[in-house]
């Protein structure tokens, strides 16, 4: 039952990534809702369970945003299976830790689409693409972290006892 809860969660927060937080822009950056959720969740699951999750949600995010095909699905359960299997070795009460957790993740993801967008689309402007994916995203996204953590800490944590 938590799997469909938390797979019809992640897509209402993909439904609102997609049509109210896209126009945020922030210092030309967008934050990610799904990502600090995802992250914070797999705390509490089986890395199976995460990676199916993140695996299926990255595919939503892909058929509706579109970009490279099956990029964002397979950062997803990467992410999200990586930080299940690891939960053991993390202090996971610890704010200031799930915060790290998130600020690594989105640095993570920011590297891979930083590769796959010189490959794939000729970009230029590494250094901006630097800024934002490695200083301003990760941070942004730990501040929504930060807020979902503590409005939703408890609900989540709810996840290790079932």
């Amino acid at each position: 039952m938590k799997r469909l809860i938390l797979f019809i969660t992640g897509v209402l927060l993909i439904v609102l990534e997609n049509s109210v937080i896209n126009y945020i822009d922030i210092f030309g950056v967008t934050f990610s809702i799904l990502l600090p959720v995802l992250v914070i969740s797999s705390l509490y699951m089986d890395e199976v369970e995460a990676g199916v999750i993140g695996l299926f949600l990255g595919l939503i995010v892909d058929i509706s945003v579109g970009g490279i095909f099956g990029f964002n699905a397979l950062v997803y359960a990467i992410i999200s299976a990586v930080i299940a299997h690891y939960k053991k070795n993390f202090y996971v009460d610890s704010t200031s830790m799930v915060m790290a957790l998130i600020a690594i993740s989105t640095a993570f993801q920011s590297l891979l689409m930083m590769i796959m967008s010189l490959i794939a689309y000729q970009t230029d402007g590494i250094l901006i693409m630097i800024l934002k994916g490695f200083i301003i995203l990760p941070l942004l996204n730990v501040l929504v972290g930060f807020v979902i953590y503590k409005l939703f800490g408890r609900v989540i944590m709810k996840l290790r006892k079932e």
